[in-house]
């Protein structure tokens, strides 16, 4: 749910880009990364798809995989959302105000049967 969310947006939580998966891309040029590195980069655009967390486990369940875990998570190791996130004591991100609204990523374990 975080890709939806529109980052330009400094005061309030807005969905600004789809959930769902759209046959064009969102396209984006930002200079730079979202880690912390002197580099400067010649390419600065980038195509994306959101993929909902459904389209995402009824692939590995078309593959045959077994879910074991998924778990959202709260906090991101970057400032996802300028002006809207603070940085934890362990370096993590969160929403500033009611971090329990949204979940920023998660993680999924599947495996292979037999």
């Amino acid at each position: 749910m975080m890709w939806a969310i529109d980052e330009r947006v400094a005061d309030h939580l807005a969905v600004g880009h789809p959930y769902f998966e759209t046959e064009d891309p969102l396209i984006e040029e930002d200079p730079g990364t979202y880690v912390e590195t002197a580099a400067e980069f010649e390419q600065n655009r980038t195509h994306s798809w959101n993929h909902g967390l459904g389209e995402v486990v009824t692939a590995l369940l078309g593959e045959g995989l077994a879910i074991t875990g998924l778990t959202e998570h709260a906090s991101v190791p970057w400032e996802a959302l300028p002006g809207q996130m603070e940085r934890r004591p362990d370096g993590e991100w969160v929403l500033a105000e009611h971090p329990e609204r949204l979940p920023l990523t998660y993680t999924l374990q599947a495996v292979k049967p037999g």
